[in-house]
């Protein structure tokens, strides 16, 4: 997230909730083209197998239609994918948390990492790592 959506974000909660709809649309809209990518499917072979049109395909993934429940779920089983999703918490500096959160489990040494950006942080067994 770059500085000056952060500091747009905070100066009040329609800001915050405004950038929080677009980083989501954004990011599921960046998860199906890269299944679509991994399955090597079109626009056009998505609508086909999710028997709607081209039109309507594209005007989703361009932001121009608003995605539905219900179309993501329909986007999800013709990419042969299933759909999840995780809530969490915002925490951070004025109410607003950037980035890209992820877990990892590194086997070898049992310890679980939390990345959010480029930082990592060990969520467990901690003393261990240090």
């Amino acid at each position: 997230m770059t500085d000056f959506l952060e500091q747009w974000a905070s100066r009040s909660e329609a800001n915050a909730k405004l950038l929080a709809e677009e980083v989501l649309i954004t990011e599921v809209t960046e998860a199906i083209w890269r299944a679509m990518e991994e399955a090597g499917l079109t626009k056009a072979e998505l609508a086909k197998k999710m028997e709607a049109t081209k039109g309507h395909v594209s005007q989703v993934l361009n932001g121009n239609r608003n995605m539905t429940l219900r179309t993501l779920a329909d986007i999800c089983f013709a990419l042969d994918r299933k759909p999840s999703l995780r809530l969490e918490a915002r925490k951070t500096v004025d109410g607003w948390q950037s980035g890209r959160r992820e877990d990892f489990h590194i086997r070898k040494t049992g310890l679980h990492y939390v990345q959010v950006d480029n930082v990592l942080t060990p969520s467990n067994g901690w003393k261990s790592a240090a």
